[in-house]
């Protein structure tokens, strides 16, 4: 069986940051669904596997909405 090389936490972040930005996310509740959507491709693609370490994953990155919120802050074309 082939061995699948999860993504990096710091990787899925930069990814749900760029997301949240070119998708205009302006609350927590939209940066749930860009993780829930994120972590449903990875699975789709081989790049997650289907188990319960997602839960946790998915948590991780949930509690790191205080950390994107300011990236879309500081990188919105909104923002003067």
């Amino acid at each position: 069986m082939e061995k699948v090389i999860e993504p990096s936490i710091e990787n899925l972040l930069l990814q749900l940051k760029r997301m949240a930005v070119r998708e205009l996310v302006t609350d927590e509740a939209g940066y749930e669904e860009l993780v829930d959507e994120l972590i449903a491709d990875k699975l789709e693609w081989g790049e997650l596997q289907d188990d319960e370490d997602n839960v946790a994953l998915r948590e991780d990155l949930i509690q790191r909405w205080p950390q994107v919120e300011e990236y879309i802050k500081r990188n919105s074309t909104l923002n003067p």
